[in-house]
């Protein structure tokens, strides 16, 4: 009687456990329900040792979970060439079925890419444009929860032209 007592209280326990699991796993894949896209691209200094852009990104956040994105980290590449990357780190609520605006500075130093003009020019002429890459994480956080959302970004100068 008692070891069927024991065992009773180590399957209860263990169901216990298991559905917390699986709560905090479908808490967290709420977390990472959010989209984004790349809405603009302004310059905002550009001389012969820093180029600085001021990028606009719209977040939508598809689930019904009120979270906060606590940190981006994205590197930037052009052609292929890493340029540089943006580590911004501050709090950015983003509400429940609804999108959020968000604004990031990034800025790089021109010389680099000269270091590497070969490459790009060989890149640019044999693909007649200049593409952006931008790939990196968003940690994205819900009460105690946390989790990291993929971000990969990839366009061309030349749409950005015709705007």
């Amino acid at each position: 009687m008692k070891g069927l007592k024991t065992l009773s209280v180590i399957a209860g326990i263990s169901l216990i456990g298991y559905a917390l699991y699986r709560y905090y796993l479908k808490q967290i894949d709420f977390i990472k329900d959010i989209t984004y896209q790349i809405t603009g691209i302004k310059i905002r200094e550009f001389s012969k040792n820093k180029v600085s852009l001021d990028i606009s990104a719209l977040i939508f956040n598809a689930s019904n979970v009120e979270a906060t994105v606590t940190q981006m980290y994205l590197d930037v590449y052009l052609n292929g060439v890493k340029v540089g990357n943006v580590n911004e780190i501050k709090d950015i609520n983003i509400f429940p079925k609804k999108s959020t605006n968000i604004e990031f500075n990034f800025a790089f130093n021109p010389q680099v890419i000269a270091k590497n003009i070969v490459d790009l020019i060989t890149l640019t002429i044999s693909a007649k444009d200049v593409v952006i890459d931008i790939k990196g994480y968003i940690r994205v956080k819900s009460g105690f929860l946390s989790s990291s959302v993929p971000f990969e970004y990839q366009n061309n100068l030349k749409s950005y032209l015709k705007k």
